[in-house]
């Protein structure tokens, strides 16, 4: 038969499948429902193996899920006004060439859980309105570079779940209006960077569940919309520095269930309006202070089933000043939590921390006051006077709760799943169980050994001040007392200024005073007694002496410049 014959055979089949539904419009397949008004046709689960063609021709929605379908050759050319057609889990292998050419209204193609290998150039030739097709669940291994000449205005296409390895370059050439694109579990080796260039208005791309090594240079091209990227579950080591640098607009980032070793701190730095961040499942041994820097919006981070995780810095989260919740569940090396290594968040509310290697807990390591959800259950804790704050927090947070109902924004622990794993007598006992009296705290020889060190410091400290204070008085006075004799002996008042170690301004003034005293003293004896001769001969033939005088004058000197309460010395007399 020639290709005139297989026109004319065609034509013949959809002319005379027309006019049987036209003359059949209320009428409707066994095991079927239609509704004409709504003109939509439902065979879901009927059995069927072939697509039946005596549905209504002008009907818009036809469902054919669930059915041993396995070929479409010559079923849907009278369909013209279809918008809406679902085929998936049925047992079609190929899709064949042009068979939707007529279906030029059709905006929603759903052709998944079928057995499709390849897709061939003209598969979809006329679909010139499909805004979302879903290949997924296939067994699709090949697709022509001319694929999706027609789809225009395509906006989703899901590919996941396929045997997919690479792209035909150009591939994605006219898939510029593409919004969602989908290539989660395939067997894809590298980024698809040359076929992404294309699909300029990109919002969420899944690559998830690959074979991807590494993101090099630039590997993501410019994607000025996306906001979701997910990266699960490959086998990446390795993110350039500038691997993310072309995606400003950025919001969720999966790298999650990778092999990486170190957090590619320098990688994600540059996705300044990051919001959600997974981490979880790859091989950090230690989060580094600043980890996360320049990340000012995040609000959700994940860093759960860090199996060889063992070290935290407390400066970690220091520039997450917007972060609200935080998973860090099954880390089962992370035996303890810096101290404040969650007060530089003044917005996180929920922090999970369940199944690590945590003995005990401190009040510090958490912002109380604004927590509003802490998780901790699976923690081998020793139920000690350490853990009497979290206790006494865990009943307040349940009567609190009880009082404003369930609505209200109390701190929830669940403290009913807690156990503890030491002392010996309280392994396995749950937490809300155990009586405050078993934390072993006591208050009082707390208080009773404060107030002694306390007053034994001080005690020690006064002692101090008079044991050193004491001696340097004493010396300084017979210092004091030495000058002054030798003043009256000698009148030698330069040593008034040499002979007092007085360093303060008053005792400086307080020895003017008294020099000034002797001098007058001295001063009114010489005038008074200049021609008086002493009843002794002076050795030093002092002119305070002289020989004529009928009284002791140095006796009276003596008594008129020493104070009252000092008994004068005797002179020293020299006879010759």
């Amino acid at each position: 038969m020639g290709s005139r014959g297989v026109a004319k055979w065609r034509w013949w089949v959809v002319v005379v499948a027309w006019s049987w539904g036209a003359a059949a419009r209320t009428l409707c397949p066994a095991r079927c429902a239609c509704d004409d008004a709504l003109r939509a046709a439902s065979c879901a689960n009927a059995g069927l193996e072939i697509v039946p063609i005596q549905l209504n021709p002008e009907a818009t929605h036809i469902n054919l899920t669930h059915n041993v379908i396995n070929n479409l050759l010559y079923t849907f050319a009278f369909y013209t006004q279809l918008t809406v057609l679902d085929m998936s889990y049925n047992k079609i292998q190929d899709l064949g060439s042009k068979n939707f050419e007529n279906n030029m209204e059709m905006t929603h193609l759903n052709l998944s859980h079928n057995l499709l290998k390849h897709l061939d150039k003209d598969t979809f030739i006329g679909l010139r309105k499909l805004v979302d097709l879903d290949l997924s669940n296939n067994m699709i291994s090949n697709v022509h570079a001319q694929t999706f000449k027609d789809l225009s205005v395509l906006e989703r296409l899901d590919l996941s779940n396929n045997k997919l390895v690479s792209f035909q370059p150009d591939s994605f050439e006219p898939l510029s209006t593409l919004k969602i694109l989908s290539l989660r579990n395939n067997s894809i080796l590298d980024i698809p960077s040359a076929n992404l260039f294309f699909v300029v208005h990109l919002e969420i791309l899944d690559l998830s569940e690959n074979l991807i090594q590494r993101v090099p240079r630039h590997g993501m091209p410019y994607l000025k919309e996306l906001k979701h990227l997910d990266l699960n579950s490959n086998i990446i080591e390795e993110i350039d520095q500038l691997g993310f640098h072309n995606l400003p607009s950025l919001r969720h980032l999966d790298l999650s269930d990778n092999n990486m070793t170190t957090i590619p701190t320098s990688a994600i730095s540059k996705l300044s309006n990051l919001s959600h961040l997974y981490l979880s499942g790859n091989f950090f041994q230690n989060i580094t202070a600043l980890s996360f820097q320049s990340l000012f919006h995040l609000k959700h981070l994940h860093l759960s089933r860090l199996y060889d995780l063992d070290k935290i810095d407390s400066r970690a989260f220091v520039d997450n000043i917007n972060l609200q919740k935080i998973w860090m569940n099954e880390n089962l090396k992370v035996g303890e939590v810096p101290s404040r290594l969650f007060h530089g968040n003044p917005k996180l509310t929920h922090i999970y921390m369940r199944n690590n290697a945590l003995e005990t807990l401190e009040a510090s390591h958490f912002p109380i006051d604004r927590l509003q959800e802490l998780e901790i259950s699976g923690n081998p804790f020793i139920c000690n006077c350490s853990l009497l704050w979290l206790w006494k927090l865990g009943r307040e947070s349940e009567i609190n709760s009880k009082r404003a109902g369930n609505d209200s924004l109390t701190l929830k622990i669940d403290e009913e799943d807690v156990k503890c794993a030491g002392p010996a007598h309280l392994n396995g006992v749950l937490f809300v169980q155990i009586p405050e009296s078993e934390f072993g705290c006591s208050s009082g020889w707390v208080i009773v050994a404060v107030v002694v060190l306390t007053v034994s410091i001080v005690i020690s400290v006064v002692g101090g001040v008079l044991y050193f204070m004491g001696p340097l008085k004493k010396c300084k006075g017979d210092k004091s007392k030495q000058v002054m004799t030798s003043v009256m002996l000698n009148g030698d008042v330069s040593k008034l200024g040499n002979g007092l170690g007085y360093s303060t301004r008053s005792r400086e003034q307080e020895n003017k005073r008294e020099v000034d005293r002797y001098l007058m003293i001295g001063s009114s004896v010489t005038n008074n007694f200049h021609s008086l001769n002493p009843p002794w001969h002076s050795v030093d033939k002092n002119p305070y002496y002289q020989e004529d005088s009928e009284e002791h004058i140095y006796q009276q000197f003596a008594y008129e410049t020493i104070p009252p309460h000092r008994t004068p010395e005797k002179p020293h007399i020299v006879y010759v």
